[in-house]
């Protein structure tokens, strides 16, 4: 009895202090310039709290584990936040108010489940993610101010989602995303610009951007690695002088713009399979310019206004179009073609009211 009695003794004492080992709790709070935090945490279920309120102020956190949370607050100008966190269900949160701070996190794990969200206010901000591997990894930045700037990297497979909004002047968006990947980007402002890159092999990939302000800039590359999916793209863009070049190559695709405003510019090109496009550009002096290539190509346009310019060129099998324009000195031209041995289908529909308008439509091949 004795002996059942000191096994279950030691037993509770292994467990205790793994269990001691595992779960950490770190929490800092410095005032003043030129501080600097070090953490470093491993095991299960542990978590990091940190405020600084200065200048020149740095928090860095290195956390290995499962279920690891870090939770940064800078208030402040120059300030610094690092956390390196490796594992699974890990979630990193950073709030920065101040001028010329620095957020950076890198979420590595063959599991998944990592979350990262940073919101940064004031002028000339770096947020900086990096999710190398895993699943179901996500990412929401927040920045107000002017200046700022946001780079996010996620790479894998599967369920990489980002969440952006930039609200201000001057402020940068870089996104790549690989495998299956969502992104959902807002910016407001003047002179903001977004350029998304996904490649959405083989699980699909979904964009969205919006832009509110005058003279902000969209570009978006979206490509298919292999035999097909790459995914959908809706842009949004309203005010004046705005510009949106959309890339699509392959794969179930489907591409919805709306501007509105005056000398908006959109550039668009798609390929392969079930490529279709809807639009709309409201204002004066707009261009449209499309390029679709073969497979079930399809595709609607509608501007409202002065001075617009439409070019489309579809490349054949299901070719189908549609351009509507409504106002003075409007300039339509439709080219549909066909080869690969042409399983031909045409469709073509010009509808333009006001005064000095021209259209051309050829079909072919």
């Amino acid at each position: 009895m004795q002996a059942t009695r000191t096994i279950l003794a030691a037993a509770i004492s292994v467990l205790l202090i793994n269990h001691a080992y595992a779960v950490n709790e770190s929490t800092q709070d410095q005032t003043g310039s030129d501080n600097y935090a070090d953490v470093i945490q491993r095991g299960e279920d542990s978590s990091m709290s940190q405020r600084q309120s200065g200048t020149g102020n740095v928090v860095y956190t290195d956390q290995r584990g499962a279920g690891m949370t870090a939770d940064s607050e800078q208030v402040g100008s120059g300030n610094i936040s690092t956390t390196d966190q490796s594992g699974v269900n890990g979630n990193v949160a950073i709030s920065q108010d101040g001028e010329y701070n620095l957020a950076t996190v890198l979420q590595s794990s063959i599991g998944t489940g990592q979350s990262v969200a940073i919101s940064q206010a004031g002028v000339s901000n770096l947020a900086y993610v990096e999710q190398p591997d895993g699943a179901g990894n996500a990412a929401t930045i927040t920045q107000n101010g002017q200046g700022n700037a946001t780079e996010v990297f996620q790479v894998g497979r599967l369920g990489k989602s980002y969440t952006g909004v930039q609200n201000g002047d001057g402020n940068t968006a870089y996104i790549e995303q690989t495998g299956g990947a969502a992104a959902d980007t807002e910016q407001s402002g003047t002179a903001n610009v977004i350029r998304l890159t996904q490649d959405g092999f083989p699980y699909g990939a979904y964009a969205s951007i919006s832009q509110n302000g005058i003279g902000n800039e969209a570009t978006l590359d979206q490509r298919s690695g292999g035999r097909y999916s790459s995914g959908d793209v809706t842009l949004v863009q309203i005010g004046t002088d705005n510009v949106a070049d959309v890339v699509e190559s392959g794969g179930f695709s489907s591409f919805s713009f709306t501007q509105d405003g005056t000398g908006n510019v959109l550039t668009a090109e798609q390929g392969g399979r079930s490529t279709t496009v809807v639009g709309r550009s409201t204002g004066n002096d707009n261009r449209v310019d499309i390029e679709q290539s073969f497979d079930g190509s399809s595709l609607v346009i509608d501007q409202n206004g002065t001075a617009n310019e439409i070019d489309v060129v579809q490349m054949g099998y299901y070719s189908s179009g549609t351009v509507e324009q409504t106002g003075t000195e409007n300039y339509a031209s439709l080219l549909q073609t066909g080869a690969w041995d042409n399983v031909q289908q045409y469709d073509a529909t010009i509808r333009q009211d006001g005064t000095g308008n021209s259209a051309f439509v050829t079909q072919g091949p």
